[in-house]
């Protein structure tokens, strides 16, 4: 995908560099230079392999459009499947609150336990 804006064409490009490495800061502000670095030391490495853009880009859409198409397909599904867990769990909390109902309690008066007599002194 090229763009010819006079001076310049601009070209879109998928890149590939080895790990551990990073491009060189081009002369042109916010730019990048094709020669790689070494992320340690900075030195310079070897050079970007460069490949035509358009195929990435047509992979990108494709996908998009994929990934688009199923959510349009599920979406119905997921929402039906959504409203049923709600009513499911509407009906659960439900049950549970009936089952927390609380029961009446009656009070009942605490009485002392009868103590024996105690034992009686006898006259001889």
């Amino acid at each position: 995908m090229e763009f010819n804006s006079g001076e310049s064409i601009w070209e879109l490009m998928l890149t590939k560099r080895p790990s551990d490495t990073h491009f060189s800061q081009s002369s042109t502000p916010g730019g990048k230079s094709p020669l790689v670095r070494d992320d340690d030391d900075n030195k310079l490495d070897t050079h970007a392999v460069l490949f035509d853009g358009d195929k990435a880009v047509l992979g990108i859409l494709a996908a998009g459009v994929v990934v688009t198409a199923a959510a349009v397909k599920a979406a119905p599904h997921v929402k039906s499947g959504l409203i049923s867990l709600k009513s499911k769990l509407r009906r659960r909390a439900e049950e549970t609150t009936e089952a927390e109902v609380p029961i009446p309690l009656t009070v009942v008066a605490e009485v002392e336990p009868e103590q024996p007599d105690p034992p009686r002194l006898r006259a001889v």
